[in-house]
């Protein structure tokens, strides 16, 4: 189950939890009053870490 949380960055109301129950916790805030940090793109130059799986097999 998600909660609601303000987020370190920009102190706007995110999420914390798995994510499929955002829209239970942040109905009552509008889209645009929502934390976008999550949705910003990586920074350049940081290569994505292989997954577990990935690293396990040797991918």
């Amino acid at each position: 189950m998600c909660r609601r949380i303000d987020c370190a960055e920009c102190k706007k109301p995110s999420y914390a939890g798995c994510g499929m129950h955002v829209e239970q916790v942040l109905g009552d805030v509008p889209r645009d009053e929502r934390c976008v940090c999550r949705e910003k793109p990586k920074k350049e130059g940081a290569a994505e870490q292989p997954s577990v799986l990935r690293r396990f097999f040797g991918l």
